[in-house]
C-alpha cells in the first residue's frame, strides 16, 4: 500500500511539471505527508528536486528534509543559500535543526549561525556541543517543568504559559525539578487531569524516574526505552539538571538508523548507500572492503600454492575447497549476526561472552558432527577414497567449530575496544574464515592423507 501511494504521488507531481502548473504542484507538494513525499523525491534528479524545494513553503520544507536521507540533503545542502537554510534551521524542531547543521560543511556552520534568531542560535550551539549519537544529539531542550511545591492550579498555569511561548506541539509527561534545575521526579499527563488544583505537585508526582545522561550514547537510549516501555525519556546533566527530553519517535529512528547501519557493515558498504547519488562515492566507500577481502583471498591462494603438491598427487581434494571454505563462512556469519543483533538490543552484554562462546561451541560441535558424518559417506561415494572422505569431514567440522567462536567471540572483543562489532562480519570474518578453513583443510590432509 505505501509503495503504491509513493508511486501515485511521484507521477502526480510529474503530471503537474509538465502541465507547468505552479500552484497546483504548490498544493500537491505541501498536503503531501512527508514520508511520502521523502520517498517520491527520490525519483528525482538533483536539479528537480532543488525546483520543488523552491516551490515548496519554508515550513513545509522544514518538514520533508529530516524525512530525506543524508547524502540526498547534503547534495541538497550544497545548493542552498545560507539565508534559505538559516530560515530552515529556525523553523525545524531544534534536534532536526541540529541534525541538518551537521550535515553542513563546517566552514558554513558559523556564518550559517549568525543568520538564526540569537535566543535560537543559543540553544543549537548548546546542543552542537554533544558528541554525534549521543542522547544530547538527539534530545528535544523544550521540556514541560514544573517545581515540587507549586500546586497543580499553579503548575497548569505556568504550562500553559511555556507552552504557548516555545510553540510546543505534544508532551506527555510533565517533570518536576527544584530551584536549580535538577530533576526530582515526573507526573503523567492523566494525573495532572485528575488532580485536584489545590493538590501540590510533590504528593502526585513519581520520584522514581528513569533518566539518561546527555552523553549516554544513543543506541543505549533505545534499550533503555524499550526496557522500560517508556514513551519520554528526560535527559540530564552530570549534576543531575534536568537539560531535554527523547521521546519515542526520537528512539524508534535512532533504532532504524542504527539496524540499517549494521546491515550496511555486515555488507561492507554503508547504510546511505542504498540512496546514494554519488557513483564514485560508492566506490570509495566499498572498495577497502573488497580490497581487503582480496588481500586475503590471495594469501589463501598463496597457502594453496605452497601446498601444490597435495592437488598434483591427488587431484579429488581440490573439488571440496570451496565446501570446506564456504560451511565454515556461513557459520560464523550465523554466530556472529546473533551477537550483533544481541549487543545492539541489549539481550548479549560484555559479560555474556565466555557464557556466548561457551554455547556456540556446543551448538557448532553438534553441527559439526552432523557434517561429519554426511560428509564421510557423500565424499566416499564421490571419489571412493575413504582418507578423502575423512579429511574433507574432520577439516569441515574443525572449520565449522572454528568459525563459531571466531564470529561469536570477535564482535564482542571489538565492542569492548570501543569499534562498532557490525565491522567484525561481511568481508572481513569471511575473508578471515576462509584463510583459516584453508590451513585447516590442508594440515588435516597432511596429517591424514599423506
Amino acid at each position: 500500500m505505501e509503495e503504491i501511494r509513493v508511486k501515485a504521488l511521484h507521477e502526480e507531481i510529474k503530471e503537474q511539471l509538465r502541465r507547468d502548473s505552479m500552484e497546483a504542484l504548490r498544493v500537491l507538494l505541501d498536503e503531501a505527508e512527508p514520508h511520502y513525499l521523502a520517498e517520491a523525491f527520490y525519483h528525482f534528479n538533483l536539479q528537480e528536486q532543488l525546483f520543488l524545494l523552491q516551490v515548496m513553503e519554508t515550513d513545509h520544507v522544514a518538514d520533508l528534509l529530516p524525512e530525506v536521507n543524508d547524502p540526498a540533503v547534503e547534495s541538497i545542502l550544497e545548493q542552498i543559500p545560507d539565508d534559505q537554510l538559516a530560515r530552515l534551521v529556525e523553523e525545524m524542531e531544534p534536534d532536526d535543526a541540529v541534525h541538518l547543521i551537521s550535515l553542513v560543511e563546517p566552514g558554513r556552520v558559523p556564518p550559517l549561525l549568525e543568520r538564526v534568531d540569537p535566543v535560537r542560535r543559543e540553544r543549537l550551539t548548546a546542543l552542537l556541543t554533544y558528541g554525534e549519537e549521543t542522547a544530547g544529539r538527539i534530545m528535544d531542550p523544550d521540556v514541560v517543568r514544573v517545581i515540587a511545591g507549586q500546586t497543580v492550579a499553579e503548575a497548569l498555569d505556568d504550562i500553559r504559559e511555556y507552552v504557548e511561548r516555545v510553540a510546543l506541539d505534544d508532551f506527555f509527561t510533565i517533570f518536576v525539578v527544584d530551584e536549580t534545575g535538577v530533576l526530582e521526579g515526573a507526573v503523567p499527563n492523566w494525573k495532572m487531569l485528575l488532580a485536584r488544583p489545590n493538590q501540590t505537585i510533590g504528593e502526585i508526582m513519581i520520584p522514581d524516574v528513569v533518566v539518561v545522561e546527555a552523553s549516554l550514547d544513543q543506541e543505549q537510549v533505545g534499550a533503555l526505552v524499550r526496557d522500560h516501555d517508556l514513551v519520554t525519556v528526560p535527559v540530564v546533566d552530570h549534576h543531575r539538571r534536568l537539560v531535554g527530553r527523547i521521546t519515542v519517535d526520537d528512539v524508534v529512528d535512532v533504532i532504524q538508523e542504527e539496524y540499517h547501519e549494521d546491515v550496511a557493515h555486515l555488507a561492507g558498504t554503508r547504510d546511505e548507500d542504498v540512496m546514494e547519488f554519488s557513483v564514485l562515492h560508492s566506490i570509495w566507500v566499498r572498495t577497502p572492503w573488497l580490497l581487503f577481502a582480496m588481500m586475503g583471498l590471495f594469501l589463501s591462494a598463496m597457502i594453496m600454492h605452497r601446498f601444490e603438491g597435495f592437488f598434483v598427487a591427488i587431484p579429488q581434494l581440490a573439488f571440496f575447497i570451496p565446501l570446506v571454505m564456504a560451511l565454515g563462512g556461513n557459520t560464523g556469519i550465523q554466530s556472529s549476526s546473533l551477537v550483533i543483533r544481541g549487543l545492539a538490543t541489549g539481550e548479549v552484554r560484555l559479560s555474556h561472552f565466555w557464557r556466548r562462546v561457551s554455547r556456540e561451541l556446543a551448538v557448532s560441535l553438534g553441527i559439526g558432527c552432523f557434517f561429519l558424518f554426511v560428509l564421510l559417506g557423500g565424499v566416499w561415494l564421490l571419489t571412493g577414497q575413504w582418507r578423502i572422505g575423512i579429511s574433507v569431514a574432520v577439516a569441515t567440522a574443525t572449520g565449522i567449530v572454528v568459525a563459531a567462536v571466531i564470529g561469536t567471540s570477535l564482535p564482542m572483543i571489538l565492542k569492548r575496544l570501543d569499534f562498532d562489532p557490525a565491522l567484525a562480519t561481511g568481508p572481513f570474518l569471511t575473508t578471515l574464515n576462509d584463510i583459516i578453513g584453508i590451513v585447516v583443510y590442508l594440515l588435516v590432509i597432511y596429517l591424514i592423507v599423506f
